[in-house]
């Protein structure tokens, strides 16, 4: 149905996907664009001025060969409602709220635009929208209301009615529901008009469609969905949607909503292996449970990462090839690095007590300055890995910083080089960089011994204050923050903590209060950790900053 999806960015260039490759799923911090993306493509499909987009700049169809568009009018004009004119082609799909929406095209109109390959807008508005549903947090719900019966003779009007008709399908959904929730799903025509989903904890002994006392006795033990919590009900209701229609676009807006993080990554999974290899599925997640289902199920998943900041919007494409293996690094799934795709940024530390103490040092400052982005604290297992972390992340866009103690000027040669390679310095730049880092490590070792305890930057002669200093400088600019104190256990030497490590982190944390109305509740100032921290943000925040893709 959809070969191609371009969307139009202030930060870069136009960014074009291919929805042929079956999954696409949005990321990113929250007001990105993720679901108005969804419903931008909503509309235009289905008719509307796309003009007025804020980020879909336009799309391209799939136009089939005439023996393809033969054959789907044929399949078409089998499920046509009786006395259908041969002159048009019947079309009709259930819509968000699970009611059958159908309509006529002239069959003669309908070959021509599509052999001819013009007229896009008309075959959307006209053909297409009837094969595209969008769900959001308003709709699953409704899909599991109880609906009309009718006529069982003639076509299902409703999503219920459908499945209660197809054995095969009802089979199907009943089996997944049974794997996520240990209860079988089953459909109750025991009301007078209405349909009704139950779920029962034993299977259906193939009576359960009759009228007779077994029926009756299997569907007064099962419950009604309704008592069911939200999760169950939202898994349902996505389920019965997707699986009911013959839809070649399926658009899902936040579909963890609802849902606990095992059952999130169960639907990624389920709705991945489910679609047919002529649909596609766009869906935008704040989950990352739901991402990693979707990628277990399939190699051809592919991210788009969206960002907005300062009134201006970026994209990144990230290769479902590239995120795999990011995803299956034990160093960066252990660290729950896949969830930094979505947050406005991200600062790596050397170990948890350095996440600890700056993660609580930024949270103080976002509570009293206000407007903070929101930053994902993650450590890695010493310094060395904090470089195997923000490359890839920064290679897919997200503003990754890396805080690290002073003794990173010891890190020369290839160690050095990698770590001016994952922040993006220019190449160009690197060889003069590791000559000065070289040089100041000497001066450190002559004049202060142990930088790290001794004082750091300003235990330095003013000249080579000066020169560590620049270097640092530029350092910042490019998303790498040294301490330049020394180390993490430098900081608030006004609270006179004692101890190394963990005893430090737990002291000092102690000693900052809990409670912000106590006098003793260390708030921040100026200077000391507060700028440091404050510097890390401002790089966050900075569309125009360095060291990102």
């Amino acid at each position: 149905m959809l070969e191609s999806i371009s969307l139009k960015f202030t930060e870069n260039e136009e960014l074009v996907i291919d929805p042929a490759q079956g999954v696409i799923v949005f990321v990113g911090p929250n007001n990105s664009g993720k679901s108005l993306i969804l419903r931008e493509l909503e509309t235009a499909i289905s008719g509307g001025n796309i003009a007025v987009s804020k980020l879909l700049n336009d799309f391209e169809i799939i136009w089939p060969s005439p023996q393809q568009l033969a054959t789907d009018i044929s399949d078409l004009s089998k499920k046509a409602p009786p006395g259908t004119s041969p002159e048009h082609v019947f079309v009709g799909g259930f819509s968000p709220s699970g009611h059958l929406e159908a309509g006529s095209v002239p069959r003669e109109a309908l070959e021509t635009v599509f052999l001819q390959r013009s007229q896009k807008r008309w075959v959307c508005s006209q053909f297409l929208k009837y094969f595209l549903i969008r769900l959001d947090g308003r709709t699953r719900f409704v899909l599991t209301d109880d609906r009309n019966r009718g006529d069982l003779l003639l076509r299902a009007e409703n999503v219920l009615a459908h499945i209660f008709k197809d054995d095969k399908l009802r089979r199907a959904i009943s089996d997944i529901v049974h794997d996520a929730f240990g209860v079988y799903l089953t459909i109750d025509a025991l009301s007078q008009q209405d349909l009704r989903i139950r779920l029962s904890d034993t299977a259906p002994s193939g009576d359960e469609q009759n009228l007779n006392e077994a029926a009756r006795i299997f569907h007064a033990k099962a419950r009604h969905i309704k008592e069911a919590s939200d999760g169950v009900q939202a898994f349902i209701g996505i389920l019965c949607a997707v699986l009911s229609g013959d839809y070649r676009a399926i658009l899902i807006d936040e579909p963890e909503a609802f849902l606990h993080p095992p059952l999130a990554r169960k639907l990624g999974y389920q709705l991945t292996s489910e679609l047919k290899s002529e649909r596609c599925l766009m869906a935008s997640t704040h989950s990352a449970d739901f991402l990693i289902g979707c990628l277990q199920a399939s190699p051809h998943v592919r991210v788009v990462r969206l960002e907005y900041l300062n009134g201006k919007s970026k994209g990144h494409i990230v290769e479902s090839s590239v995120l795999t293996k990011f995803f299956k690094t034990p160093l960066l799934r252990s660290a729950n690095v896949i969830s930094a795709l979505f947050h406005d940024g991200v600062v790596v530390t050397e170990s948890d007590n350095d996440r600890a103490f700056y993660s609580e040092i930024y949270f103080r400052l976002a509570e009293q300055e206000k407007r903070y982005p929101s930053i994902l604290f993650i450590n890695a297992q010493n310094k060395q890995t904090i470089r195997d972390i923000i490359g890839p992340l920064r290679a897919f866009g997200v503003p990754a910083a890396a805080i690290v103690d002073i003794d990173i000027l010891k890190d020369g040669g290839q160690t050095w080089l990698g770590w001016l390679s994952s922040a993006q310095v220019p190449e160009a730049l690197r060889s003069g960089f590791s000559v000065q880092r070289g040089d100041l490590c000497q001066r450190f070792s002559k004049i202060v011994g142990d930088m790290k305890t001794n004082g750091g930057v300003d235990a330095l002669l003013d000249p080579d204050k000066q020169a560590a200093n620049q270097l640092f400088d530029i350092l910042d600019d490019y998303g790498i923050f040294v301490v330049r104190k020394g180390e993490l256990e430098n900081w608030l030497e006004s609270l006179s903590v004692l101890g190394k490590k963990t005893d430090w982190t737990v002291s000092v944390l102690e000693k900052m209060g809990s409670d912000p109305a106590n006098a003793d509740y260390v708030k921040p100032t100026q200077g000391d950790v507060w700028d440091f921290m404050r510097s890390i943000v401002s790089w966050i925040k900075n569309s125009a900053r360095k060291g990102t893709a």
